[in-house]
């Protein structure tokens, strides 16, 4: 193994930039007694003052990227704003009514 390997261990999808910033507190708030001492200084200039600008950044329809280094390992959070109507949860909870009509087999044309 080259030390590239990516993995992804959660997502979420919200509907608000608020939301998106709120969540990566969280998660970076959870994660920061166990970071060393410089991820550590970082997450928390990212949590007392970034997140004003990631905030404002995805409100204006740009991508936003935290990045620490904790020894070899490279954790990082990305929100990014969605470009399309949402139709469905990615859970398929609260589906539109119209969904019903449509239950995947072809109807043949008259």
């Amino acid at each position: 193994m080259n030390g590239d390997a990516t993995t992804l261990l959660a997502s979420v999808d919200v509907e608000t930039a608020l939301q998106a910033v709120r969540w990566i507190r969280v998660a970076l708030r959870t994660l920061s007694p166990a970071l060393n001492s410089e991820a550590f200084e970082e997450a928390w200039q990212w949590l007392s003052e970034d997140h004003h600008d990631a905030l404002q950044a995805l409100a204006q329809g740009e991508p936003i990227t935290l990045t620490l280094q904790q020894g070899l390992t490279t954790i990082q959070w990305t929100a990014r704003p969605a470009q399309f109507l949402k139709l469905t949860t990615r859970h398929g909870i609260n589906s539109p009514a119209c969904t019903q009509e449509y239950t995947g087999t072809a109807r043949q044309r008259e």
